[in-house]
């Protein structure tokens, strides 16, 4: 798993009272805009023209975060708007760990059962620290995988896929009068595998991308649970 600098430091925990066991955290996530491009490729129809030359196709069409969004949004029982983004929310120091919302203005919607990532068990890194600002940095490589599926519940999806690739994650401080302000995380991946569309199998080529600049400190309730 994935740990890179956490630059942005985890609070402590607190006792939720002296009578109770349960226990609550604050914790700092790191918020990025999550970016899927990919290129599907479906059989397309035999035709034969007047010369009795027998042709099969295949159809090409774009799955981006616009198309899920909808896809979701036809699945939970919400309409978005043009303006709303899939967002990943992930801790500063552990950035395997996502939460993934549809977010559309002040609006919120958690589509973390429909969106699984799960990171390679093979992973290489590299990183470098400077003792003078605190600045650290780091970068790991692993083939993660992506998948879009149905989450209990809710009617099955419109869309599917199962896509892995080499995938590259990344973090470094944000520095300013040489004190460290800040953390910038990124998710880089070139991802290829299957799904579906409307039952119709696809071949599945393209990129999953994230990239933040931004923070939230959240409260994560006994029931480990956020609350945003």
């Amino acid at each position: 798993m994935k740990k890179l600098f956490g630059i942005v430091p985890i609070a402590a925990l607190m006792l939720a009272g002296a009578a109770q066991t349960t226990l609550a955290q604050t914790q700092t996530d790191e918020v990025l805009v999550l970016n899927i491009q990919l290129n599907a490729v479906s059989q397309g129809p035999t035709t034969t023209n007047r010369a009795g030359v027998v042709s099969t196709s295949v159809q090409v069409r774009r799955i981006t975060s616009a198309d899920i969004i909808k896809v979701l949004g036809a699945a939970t029982g919400n309409s978005f708007s043009t303006k709303a983004q899939l967002v990943l929310l992930t801790p500063t120091n552990d950035l395997d760990t996502w939460t993934v919302q549809i977010r559309d203005g002040n609006n919120q919607l958690d589509v973390s059962g429909f969106i699984a990532h799960q990171p390679g068990a093979l992973e290489v890194g590299s990183s470098t620290f400077n003792p003078r600002t605190g600045n650290a940095s780091g970068a790991d490589y692993g083939v993660d995988s992506f998948t879009l599926q149905d989450q209990g519940g809710f009617p099955s999806l419109t869309e599917h896929f199962s896509v892995s690739g080499l995938t590259i994650t990344s973090t470094r401080g944000v520095v300013r009068r040489g004190q460290v302000v800040g953390q910038v995380d990124r998710v880089d991946a070139q991802v290829s595998g299957t799904g579906d569309n409307n039952g119709g199998a696809v071949v599945i080529q393209g990129s999953v991308h994230a990239v933040g600049n931004s923070t939230e400190v959240i409260t994560v309730g006994g029931d480990g649970g956020p609350n945003v």
